[in-house]
């Protein structure tokens, strides 16, 4: 499986710079850019920043959130990382570990 990342330019090539390979630069229509993301089967992984994901329509942003696979990380700034993981392990896995 496969890590990409999609976002502006600034927020890929930081990870490009990591060595992710698969990078998808946002600059128009962001839905159109995830249904790219979500075609290739090699990917597991996509890592987003909040601005991105708040360009998605709320049906992919729906669509998104209950993906599979590929798994979506969406990072952000304005929520603790205790809260960032909390989100992503009660998507993952279906229960709120913290409660």
């Amino acid at each position: 499986m496969e890590i990409a990342a999609m976002g502006d330019e600034n927020f890929v090539t930081g990870f490009e710079i990591a060595g992710i390979k698969n990078s998808y630069i946002v600059e128009g229509d962001a839905n159109k850019v995830v249904e790219e993301v979500m075609s290739h089967d090699d990917i597991g992984i996509v890592v987003t920043e909040k601005k991105t994901f708040d360009m998605l329509s709320e049906h992919m942003k729906e669509k998104v959130l209950t993906a599979a696979k590929p798994a979506f990380v969406i990072l952000s700034f304005d929520v603790s990382a205790e809260e960032n993981l909390r989100l992503l392990i009660k998507r993952a896995m279906g229960i709120d570990l913290w409660k």
